[in-house]
């Protein structure tokens, strides 16, 4: 079973996130930046990730600031841009998932979550990265 890290500062969403994903993957969830942070940080030394969904506008720490620190941790490890843990950024704004390719996310999905799409990117995703 997969294992992803849900980033969302509302507690609906996340629950929501969770439903979607809970009959393909183990699912932790958490609400905000730091707590991120230290679960990414943290799974590095035991079970990483399989992928991230993240949400892009939160207080403290925003979700563009976090994966600018997953993709910085990755470098430092000789991770290249691209060959690093899938993150499907979240938002119910267009506008700002444009710059978050340009710090390193995978993909987008809009809000309000359409539960079909999302498994299916999810698929993709890691049937990509589990291909090399």
């Amino acid at each position: 079973m997969w294992k992803i890290l849900i980033v969302d500062d509302n507690s609906e969403n996340r629950q929501l996130l969770v439903e979607i994903l809970r009959d393909m993957a183990q699912c932790t969830a958490v609400s905000g930046g730091k707590e991120a942070i230290e679960e990414y940080g943290r799974s590095l030394t035991k079970e990483p990730y399989h992928l991230i969904l993240l949400d892009i506008e939160m207080p403290e720490i925003d979700g563009l600031e976090i994966l600018r620190n997953i993709r910085e941790n990755e470098k430092s490890r000789g991770i290249d841009l691209g060959d690093g843990i899938p993150v499907i950024m979240v938002t119910v704004h267009k506008k700002p998932f444009l710059n978050a390719f340009y710090q390193g996310c995978t993909d987008y999905i809009l809000k309000p979550i359409d539960p079909d799409k999302l498994r299916k990117k999810i698929q993709e995703k890691l049937d990509k990265f589990n291909s090399f």
